[in-house]
């Protein structure tokens, strides 16, 4: 993992009380955020069946044909962890006459990039429709990423303390009611996808070329200073 420290600062400094330094000690708001650059280790991809026919019948028949072989070559492929998605089957019109489009999601996720793409590539040649295709940082990944980047905000807001601490003439207290954000519910995906309906029957796998992810934490807290 690679890190890059971009620490954004902001204070607000507000002095309690007025009265001569040295009776009370002074309150100050300082926050801090720190960003640190994460290589990507999982990659997802999201394919869809779908079927247009003269009845609803006919297009879930082709769609349930379509996910239920599609589902038998994914369960196959080591590392890959398999789901659908959204199942729809709605009327439309072509040429003037009434016809039924529907579809069906198939997800899939991996830690190892070789095998989900060329997976892909065996759904695109069988007639699925790729929606999505995307790096990301596992769960684990971007939790340890955020930890590390909340080190770094809050080494970087004693570091500010200490500065406002010296240019007031005072020293540094202790910190009061810390506020840290929390973590990404899920992985942040890096997303290169061609829209739905652009990739199908390809002759090779696609190519999927990661880079590095920000992952960014952010800290506030109330500093109090007291005299020297």
């Amino acid at each position: 993992m690679s890190h890059r420290l971009a620490l954004i600062g902001f204070a607000f400094l507000g002095i309690v009380c007025a009265i001569p330094a040295g009776a009370e000690p002074t309150h100050l708001h300082l926050g801090e955020s720190a960003t640190v650059m994460a290589a990507p280790d999982e990659i997802v991809a999201s394919l869809r069946a779908e079927a247009i026919a003269g009845a609803p019948a006919e297009v879930q028949k082709r769609v349930n044909e379509t996910i239920r072989d599609a589902l038998a070559l994914a369960q196959a492929a080591p590392g890959v962890t398999v789901s659908t998605g959204g199942y729809a089957v709605w009327r439309t019109q072509q040429n003037g006459a009434d016809r039924w489009q529907g579809g069906q999601s198939l997800n899939l996720t991996s830690g190892d990039a070789a095998v989900l793409l060329k997976l892909v590539g065996d759904l695109q040649q069988k007639g699925l429709v790729t929606g999505d295709l995307s790096w990301r940082l596992a769960r684990e990944t971007g939790r340890t990423a955020h930890r590390k980047a909340t080190q770094m905000a809050l080494a970087a807001l004693r570091g500010r303390a200490d500065e406002a601490a010296a240019q007031l003439g005072l020293a540094f207290g202790q910190f009061a009611d810390i506020r840290l954000d929390s973590a990404a519910h899920g992985p942040q995906p890096q997303q290169f996808a061609a829209p739905m309906g652009m990739v199908r029957a390809a002759a090779a796998p696609p190519a999927a070329v990661a880079e590095d992810i920000a992952v960014t934490a952010s800290v506030e807290a109330d500093v109090i200073l007291v005299p020297r």
